[in-house]
């Protein structure tokens, strides 16, 4: 029995990670100080599977339009090629930075240790993947407002 409380259900969404809906995500929430609270990562197999890899990334933000309330996010990306996360000691989950969401060769990269760039820009996929502590690879995804956390 697993003692933690689930996911949230949606409250917003899904929103499509495409430019307008990365722009939408980046102007409700505020992400710095905001905490990763939970990775999923999801495959399936045999004759019917999707294929492809989903990866469920729930975040605590604030909302910026709500006098900076606490809500889950979750970002869901779909077809995950491929991932990052080390679990150093200097990595404590909480991002001080929004995500950086990049595309290069058709493929999304979502970087939430995009830090590093400062106000720089990557210019490849693989300078997205090196020194980043937590970064996917997917060919799209959504994004959804969550209802609160159960207490």
């Amino acid at each position: 029995m697993d003692p933690r409380p689930p996911t949230p259900d949606q409250r917003l969404g899904p929103h499509p990670l495409t430019e307008e809906g990365i722009a939408a995500l980046l102007a409700r929430y505020a992400f710095g100080d905001s905490c990763l609270r939970r990775v999923v990562l999801d495959q399936e197999y045999g004759p019917r599977a999707a294929g492809g890899r989903l990866a469920r990334l729930v975040i605590d933000a604030r909302v910026v339009s709500e006098d900076l309330r606490w809500e889950p996010v979750c970002l869901e990306l779909h077809h995950v090629r491929r991932f990052r996360i080390d679990e150093s000691a200097a990595f404590s989950w909480v991002l001080y930075d929004p995500p950086r969401f990049t595309r290069f060769d058709g493929l999304l990269q979502v970087d939430l240790c995009a830090e590093r760039f400062g106000s720089l820009r990557p210019e490849t996929a693989s300078e997205v993947f090196e020194g980043s502590e937590l970064v996917f690879e997917s060919a799209g995804g959504t994004w959804s407002a969550l209802r609160p956390w159960e207490r």
